[in-house]
């Protein structure tokens, strides 16, 4: 934009100028600006319309104003050609103006100047100091004193002057008159300053000491402020003070008085710029908050104003003309009569004086707000107004209204005494000065708005609300003393039959409160007028009763709905000072009362005497707010009322009991029983020492949970204990009994349960202090008795006593054993497994003397057993996904346990007396050796293995000379080859029983499938007549005994009549018996010479597994009949062939049962080792089941440790590796099996080598492989490698935790051809002896270990070893692990696994590719450590073949032995197993 300089044309005078275009720009914003903040200022104190008019004109003028500069804008744009015209035109005017002025001048000195022009004289002075000094001060001093300023006084000149003009300022003012209100002034600097405090501040001068000079006016503040309007700006404007100013200058020139007119002036002004203000808030106040309430009725400017408030409030005109006028005014006035006065104050209709004090009698300019004088105003009219209807209120009430609080309210107590809650509040509404009630307390505010509304009116009928609004509150009393109880309030109740029932008959206030916990019960509460303005409290008690609409209340129809309405039954008053005053209320009266009862009266006449002098009772203080009747009686229905079901329902069971009594601590209610009915299968004896031991039994009530308390009080105990608790002479029993009004039939039925709990185990006790007591049982010295409460018994035993067991008789007819440890056990209790057969025998024997034998005798083998690994273990199997328990413990009797080694192998052992454990091979039948159990097989070499623990100075004369037919190495039986079968799936328990037959014959009864009969037609009875041809005779056949349950005597630590139960069976037999309990030593069966005749694998004691005598077993499987295993429905497997001499009952009775049997698995028909049960001591069976370590050579040449287990894990899993040794020999093509008469030996061969597996036969804990080249074998083995391969067999293949897996894909190594097996046994030779020289060393992963599912899609556990010599190809995989690294302690260091493909045909070894289950190679995320890692080994294997090419020996070892010397990765790369 083109911008031009203003320029005026000399040579045109009368030419116009120019403006640049931003000064002209520059201006129109300023002067816009300017008139924009007048504006702001001004229109604040217009009206409406004005402020919208000057809005207007505004907008219009500078719309005019930047139209027109818009308009030279855009012509400035499109005149540059213009402008180039204008300038050369200006530029030659100028050149022509200097050309003739030039010519004008020239003229002028050649005709007037130069004719009188002379040479004046040289000045030789002035030449000679200019040529000498070098200056000329010959100059004018005009020049001086023209252009040089003068110096400036000093500070004490400038000081001396003020302080003289100060002097002559205060001269002035005293010798003049001043107005009073400007007395306060302050002189410094030649200067007055007068202040008129909220009005104005001015300041004067004068300019000289003459009397007549006048005042000079220096400055003027105008301080009247407005703070709700103005936000703190000043209300006046800078040219109206200018103007003021000027006004106030002209005053004081020529006046008698100048001070008082300059006063009058800004006074007045200050005036009616505060009565603005206030017009301006009053305005402003009508428009946003008060709306019609309030009304400017007269504004004078500069004089008056004046304002109607509570217009609401009209009043009718005394003539009746029903004109309406405002009632109350507010004028702010200037005073007429004073014009020195502020504002004045005046009220109509007129104020009192001192009300009008409290208002003000004049306004305060420091507090210029007419919402504050509004509001001190309405407070006092408030008090005014309050105070005269106070003394109307007082008419309707006792108690004396007040006029109190802040916001202003009248105070009306409509009951005495009441709360601050309670008490009716009238206030004045501000705005329309209408009547405002409320009471705090009430929710229901109808009858408070009924109370508004009536004064707000004519005010009739204002009794009838006070009466209403009393009874309310009356009501909310009864509802709040109940809210902290877990009681409803209704105000009416859906009752079907209320017409003619006594609740019709009710008064209007009243109140349903359903008592706490007993829902058919309600406490109604009345309320009734009494003279004068009281009200009196009337309780009910109403029981009701759920029903439908139509009444219905049973549930016996079918379309019964649901119950939501009641039917009103008993409805009773209830004296309140006779409930709150003693325990002889009743709440129900079914009978009539006697006269004594009747009478309310206070308590002195219940004691005989009207006469007798009592204290005055003491008041009690409490709130008015609480009835504490109301809360007491609901307390009393609630306690009192189960009381009263159960008093009834024991009558009904004719137990005898005291009734209701309050306890002798006067603490709560009781109920004593009088006496109990004999114990349920306990002798009259049992129950009336019993009866004889209790003291009292009561019933009580716990509220926190609500349930009842039982309390038996007995004398001291028959059984010494050690609890504190017991030991002195009484003992207090609590028994917890569900509290519920619908079931106090329930309640009474448990209570007898469990006083017929407390006679059953009485009874037990009784026998057993009379064995503990005495010595000669030794009982005292098995356990000790920690705790008897009649309801349980605790017995501590064990050799630390750190074994409990609790015996408790429950509902269901049985003792209840719980087992546990106290103190410093080490272990839990052993006993925890068995505590099913602890409990069946306790239920059977009925004898605590007998269980505490059992316990003791049977701690140390359970504690022994209780080591073993019960958990269950992944990849053990060849099913490597199904999980399978390493041991299993099956208790059979409290005797008699099977531990199941991997659901494959079995051990059947009995706890004998004399710390004698009888172990046997429990896959083989208990009746038939050539049969084996289902699901189980048998060990071979067990009898050899077990003989190794043998104690001879323990067992002593037990030993059993072992039979020359007996063979320790039975056949695989028909069948017994699949690995897939598991233990049976539904055990019964039970025991073997046998009925009665009435031709002498008896049977056997067994569960299937552990011990199922061999076949329909073998029996288990040595009935020589009655045995088929080809079966195998019962060993206790051949020593000429009638039946094997006679032959029962001593040898079993049972009682005499115990049979040992089938292996299926679970149900614990009886424990071993001891001194004082008829037993008999077990030594004289087992030492019987008959055990050595004829070649019996079983001798003639219980090991023979006799028949069973007739016991009460439950759940035992026996024929039908008077059974006691017949009730609990269990049906007998047996056959009539089965059947026992022993019994005496006919055969006919069972002639249709049958069985359905599994397959048999027949056995060659030999004597067994391992049937015949081998004797050992506790600790040698302890040594036989604790895990621990085997140290041996190999072990500390390889420099590993073996996992720890127990000797037993490691026979079974040698027989367990060798029996799939077997299987893996048959199924590869490669291996071939070698016949070798020896038993339990393997013997097989390879390509090159012959290999026989057998079992060490020093500890027969470990497999041992031997390898031998064959007679055909034309490359040379070296020793050294035929001992590492053996060697890493031993440690590494055939050791915990005997994974068939792993030796599956070691006998695939086995199978391979010669080159490959010795690269593989070098293999196997870097990692039993690593070479630290080395960056890596290696370790063979012969199953797929886990987290490697990225590296191989096949499963953890799957054999890693797979050779295909048809296809010529094999896949092995390594863990290679870094050696020499510094690492921090507890580091471990990196390692990685690496799968490696070797091709038989090209010997070739790469790394082998990761492929999904389609055969395509899976994509490889790049730049990740793993990636990383697979390239560097891809690198330096194909390098190392490139480099190797058509080698004649095999790679494998070569090429891992580079990557172990040469192959590096980064320390962040170095990834650890399975990455």
């Amino acid at each position: 934009m083109p911008q031009t300089e203003m320029a005026v044309a000399q040579g045109n005078p009368g030419g116009a100028g120019t403006i640049s275009l931003a000064t002209l720009i520059d201006y129109s914003l300023q002067r816009t600006h300017h008139e924009l903040s007048i504006l702001s200022e001004l229109l604040p104190r217009k009206t409406d319309m004005d402020r919208k008019i000057e809005i207007f004109q505004f907008a219009n003028r500078t719309r005019q104003l930047f139209v027109r500069l818009l308009a030279l804008v855009k012509w400035a744009t499109s005149a540059s050609k213009v402008d180039k015209c204008t300038d050369i035109c200006n530029f030659l005017e100028q050149q022509s103006f200097f050309f003739v002025d030039t010519a004008d001048q020239l003229a002028k000195v050649a005709r007037e100047t130069l004719v009188t022009a002379r040479l004046p004289s040289f000045s030789l002075p002035c030449a000679i100091d200019v040529l000498t000094t070098g200056t000329y001060p010959r100059l004018p001093t005009c020049i001086r004193d023209k252009i040089v300023p003068p110096d400036p006084i000093t500070p004490q000149e400038k000081k001396q002057t003020l302080d003289r003009l100060n002097q002559v300022i205060q001269y002035r003012l005293v010798s003049s008159e001043l107005p009073p209100q400007m007395r306060r002034l302050k002189i410094e600097n030649g200067r007055v300053k007068f202040l008129v405090e909220h009005e104005f501040e001015v300041t004067l001068t004068l300019m000289g000491d003459s009397p007549t000079i006048p005042w000079r006016l220096l400055d003027i503040d105008i301080l009247v402020e407005d703070h709700e309007t103005g936000d703190g700006k000043s209300l006046v404007h800078s040219l109206q003070i200018h103007y003021i100013h000027q006004l106030a200058q002209n005053r004081l020139l020529d006046n008698d008085k100048p001070l008082h007119d300059l006063y009058k002036v800004l006074h007045s002004f200050c005036q009616s710029l505060q009565l603005e203000v206030l017009h301006s808030q009053t305005q402003r106040l009508i428009r946003n908050r008060l709306g019609d309430s309030v009304r400017v009725e007269e504004y004078t400017l500069s004089k008056s104003l004046q304002i109607s408030y509570w217009r609401d409030q009209l009043k009718k005109d005394k003539d009746g003309t029903g004109v309406f006028s405002a009632v109350f005014k507010l004028s702010v006035h200037v005073c007429d009569d004073d014009d020195g006065k502020p504002l004045q104050i005046s009220h109509s209709p007129p104020m009192s004086p001192d009300d009008s004090n409290k208002v003000g009698l004049a306004i305060k300019s420091d507090q210029l707000s007419i919402e504050k004088l509004l509001m001190q105003t309405i407070e006092v009219r408030t008090h005014i107004k309050l105070k005269e209807f106070a003394k109307e209120m007082q008419r309707y009430v006792d108690e004396k209204c007040e006029v109190r609080d802040m916001p202003v309210a009248l105070h009306v107590p409509l009951l005495t005494p009441s709360m601050s809650s309670e008490i009716l509040r009238i206030s004045i509404d501000i705005q329309r000065g209408s009547y405002l009630t409320s009471v705090p307390c009430l929710t229901d505010h109808s009858v408070v708005k009924e109370i508004e509304d009536c004064l707000n009116a004519d005010r009739r009928g204002l009794e009838k609300y006070f009466t209403k609004l009393r009874m309310q509150l009356c009501l909310q009393r009864c509802e709040k003393s109940v809210q902290l109880l877990p009681a409803q309030t209704f105000s009416s109740l859906p009752i079907v039959n209320i017409h003619g029932h006594p609740v019709e008959r009710l008064g209007r206030y009243k109140l349903f409160i359903k008592v706490p916990k007993q829902s058919n019960f309600f406490v109604v509460v009345e309320l009734v007028e009494k003279k004068p303005r009281s009200v009196e409290y009337k309780n009910y008690v109403l029981e009701t009763t759920p029903c439908t609409a139509d009444g219905t209340e049973d549930d016996l129809a079918e379309d019964v709905g649901v119950k939501l309405y009641l039917n009103a039954g008993k409805f009773i008053e209830v004296d309140n000072y006779s409930t709150t005053h003693g325990p002889f209320t009743k709440i129900f009266e079914d009978y009539p009362t006697t006269q004594l009862d009747s009478l309310t009266r206070k308590r002195k006449l219940f004691l005989g005497g009207a006469d007798l002098d009592e204290p005055d009772t003491k008041k009690v203080k409490g709130s008015p707010y609480f009835v504490p009747e109301l809360a007491y009686l609901l307390v009393s229905c609630e306690e009192r009322i189960p009381f009263v079901y159960l008093g009834d329902e024991l009558n009904r069971q004719d137990v005898p009991h005291q009734g209701i009594q309050v306890d002798e601590e006067g603490i709560c209610l009781v109920l004593g029983i009088l006496d109990f009915p004999e114990c349920g299968g306990c002798s009259k004896e049992i129950s009336d020492a019993l009866k004889k031991q209790l003291l009292s039994c009561k019933f009580r009530i716990l509220s926190k949970p609500l349930h009842w308390v039982v309390e038996f009080l007995f004398t001291s105990s028959p059984l010494d204990t050690s609890s504190y608790k017991e030991s002195g002479n009484l003992q207090r029993v609590t028994l917890n009994l569900d509290l519920s009004g619908d079931n106090v039939q329930k309640t009474v039925t448990d209570l007898k349960d469990e006083w017929s709990a407390m006679g059953h185990l009485y009874s037990a006790v009784q026998e057993f202090v009379e064995l503990y007591n005495d010595p000669r049982t030794g009982l005292q010295l098995q356990c000790d008795v920690r705790s008897y409460n009649y309801r349980r018994l605790t017995l501590a035993y064990g050799p630390t006593r750190s074994s409990i067991v609790t015996v408790q008789w429950r509902s269901d007819g049985n003792f209840h054993i719980m087992l546990g440890t106290s103190g410093q056990a080490s272990t839990g209790n052993p006993h925890i497994v068995m505590a099913t057969q602890l409990q069946a025998d306790l239920n059977t024997s009925k004898s605590l003397a007998e269980l505490v034998t059992v316990l003791n005798e049977t701690w140390s083998p359970m504690t022994s057993i209780s080591k073993l690994s019960t958990a269950t273990v992944m990849g053990v199997t060849v099913n490597n996904k199904q999980p399978v328990s390493t041991f299993t413990i099956l208790p059979q009797s409290s005797t008699h346990v099977r531990i199941a080694f991997r659901g494959v192998y079995c051990l059947d052992v009995h706890f004998k007396s004399g710390n004698i454990v009888a172990v046997r091979d429990g896959a083989y039948s208990l009746f038939d050796t050539s049969k084996a159990v289902e699901g189980f097989n048998p060990a071979q070499g067990l009898k050899a293995f077990l003989n190794l623990f043998y104690d001879e100075s323990v067992i002593g004369s037990h030993a059993r000379r072992r039979s020359t037919t007996d063979d320790d190495n039975p056949p695989s039986p028909i069948g017994m080859d699949t690995m897939d079968i598991g233990l049976y799936q539904n055990p019964s328990v039970g025991s073997p029983a046998v009925r009665q037959r009435q031709d002498g014959a008896g049977g056997f009864r067994f569960q299937n499938p552990m011990t199922p009969p061999s076949n329909p037609h073998t029996p288990a009875s040595p009935g020589v007549s009655r045995i088929p041809a080809g079966v195998n005779p019962s060993p206790s056949t051949l020593m000429g005994n009638p039946s094997p349950g006679t032959l029962l005597t001593g040898g079993s630590p049972g009682n005499p009549h115990l049979h040992v139960p089938s292996p299926s069976s679970f149900v614990p037999a009886p424990s071993p018996q001891s001194l004082g309990i008829h037993m008999q030593s077990p030594a004289g069966s087992f030492i019987s010479p008959s055990m050595v005749e004829g070649g019996s694998p079983y001798p003639s004691s219980s090991l023979a597994m006799p028949s069973p005598n007739p016991r009460n077993w439950p759940g035992s499987p026996s024929v039908q009949g008077p059974s006691p295993a017949s009730h609990h429905m269990v049906a007998s497997p047996g056959h009539p062939a089965l059947h026992s001499p022993q019994t005496q009952h006919k055969d006919s009775d069972h002639s249709k049962a049958s069985v359905v049997s599994p397959p048999s698995r027949m056995l060659p028909q030999r004597s067994w080792a391992a049937s015949v049960p081998t004797l050992l001591s506790h600790e040698a069976f302890s040594n036989l089941l604790t895990p621990n370590t085997m140290p041996t050579s190999s072990v500390a040449i390889a420099g590993m440790q073996p996992l720890p287990a127990s000797p037993i894990e490691r026979f079974f899993g040698c027989v367990y590796m060798r029996r799939h040794l077997s299987r893996q020999i048959q199924s590869d093509d490669s291996l071939t099996a070698l016949p070798f008469n020896e038993p339990g030996v393997n013997v097989f061969k390879g390509e090159s080598l012959q290999y026989k597996v057998s079992m060490n036969q020093a500890n027969l804990q470990t497999l041992q492989m031997k390898a031998f080249p064959t007679q055909d074998c034309k490359d040379p083995w070296a020793p050294e490698e035929l001992q590492i391969l053996e060697k890493f067999f031993e440690l590494k293949v055939a050791g915990p935790p005997y994974k068939i897996n792993a030796l599956t894909a070691f006998s695939r190594l086995l199978g391979a051809p010669t080159l490959i097996l010795k690269d593989c046994i070098q293999i196997m030779r870097m990692e039993l002896m690593p070479d630290r020289n080395l960056k890596w060393s290696v370790q063979w992963c012969l199953t797929i270990p886990p987290g490697t599912g990225h590296i191989i899609n096949a499963p953890a556990g799957t054999p890693a070893i797979v050779i295909n010599l048809v296809k010529g190809k094999m896949v092995l995989m390594l863990q290679l692990t870094r050696l020499n690294l510094s690492l921090p302690i507890g580091k471990e260091p990196p390692s990685l696994i690496i799968p490696l493909f070797y091709d038989i045909g090209s010997n070739t070894v790469t790394h082998l590719d990761i492929r999904n289950t389609t055969g395509q190679q899976q994509q490889v995320m790049p730049n990740t450590p793993h990636s990383q890692t697979i390239s560097a080994v891809n690198m330096m294997l194909k390098r190392y073949m490139d480099m190797n090419p058509n080698s004649a020996h095999c790679v494998i070892f070569p090429a891992l032995q580079e990557l172990m010397v040469n192959l590096v990765l980064p320390v962040q790369n170095l990834p650890h197993v399975g990455h």
